[in-house]
């Protein structure tokens, strides 16, 4: 599922039927189910890529005007960012702590690079924006990358490994890998992994207040009818909250979504 998350709210924008393996390859049940011919199996970064480029002509134009945040299922993988880069939208993405990084040896995966360049006084606290448990406030490492590969100068956008870690638990973190515009501030960086919650929030409300979950289908059609009206009934929710947010002042929120809206996605849980 996809999500647009702004500082007004977030709301769920799409959906794809993840069918492993044993679906796609089995025709009878395919066609007792409904499922079209010529869906093929297709791995969630793909499902993910088909929902970002039916969201394209819709998203804000500009540099940096949205960025995409995902999990390290889609974050993992090489080809999922390189999508992104192709239709230059920056993002922050969670990956391994075996993904690598760098050619240089020794240094290729993101968790030894950090274990061996980090130095303890450039850890920063900063909030990463509202969370399930409130605002959480972590502890964040982040150092630009150079690919020798790749064009230099003042245009070129910029490559970051990005870790973070909780205060009281130094030695777990989490790593990330972000691209967009060279002067983006390391305030405004950290707000994009921290948006991952949100897909997660729009869920939760579709789910309790729309039906979300409450189905018993038995067809591919059926899946989508009942998930897509679920997702209408949350966003038209969505933008009453939004709107009545409004009406009554000045959001209570932190800075993140007034000038970086965030297209986020959510795998877990069975076939989304």
């Amino acid at each position: 599922m996809a999500a647009w998350a702004t500082g007004a709210g977030q709301a769920l924008i799409d959906r794809e039927l993840y069918l492993p393996k044993e679906w796609t390859g089995d025709p009878a049940r395919c066609r007792a189910a409904h499922v079209p011919e010529d869906r093929a199996f297709m791995t969630k970064p793909r499902l993910a890529e088909a929902m970002i480029e039916r969201a394209l002509p819709d998203l804000p134009q500009g540099e940096g005007a949205v960025w995409v945040a995902a999990d390290e299922v889609y974050g993992r993988e090489k080809a999922f960012r390189s999508f992104l880069e192709e239709h230059h939208l920056p993002y922050v993405v969670a990956v391994q702590a075996n993904t690598p990084v760098l050619a240089r040896p020794g240094w290729r995966h993101a968790g030894r690079l950090v274990e061996r360049v980090a130095q303890e006084e450039d850890w920063v606290q900063l909030p990463a924006g509202p969370s399930q448990l409130d605002t959480r406030v972590w502890q964040w490492w982040a150092r630009r990358i150079i690919d020798p590969g790749e064009p230099v100068g003042d245009e070129a956008w910029a490559r970051w490994i990005i870790a973070r870690r909780r205060p009281e638990e130094p030695a777990k973190r989490d790593y990330y890998l972000g691209w967009g515009p060279p002067g983006t501030a390391m305030e405004d960086l950290v707000l994009v992994p921290g948006a991952r919650w949100r897909v997660e929030e729009a869920i939760k409300l579709a789910k309790s207040a729309c039906g979300l979950a409450d189905y018993e289908v038995r067809s591919y059609h059926g899946w989508y009818r009942h998930i897509t009206l679920a997702q209408l009934a949350a966003a038209f929710l969505a933008g009453c909250d939004a709107q009545a947010a409004r009406e009554q002042g000045p959001l209570a929120s932190t800075r993140f979504g007034q000038d970086q809206p965030t297209l986020t996605g959510d795998q877990r849980g069975g076939p989304r």
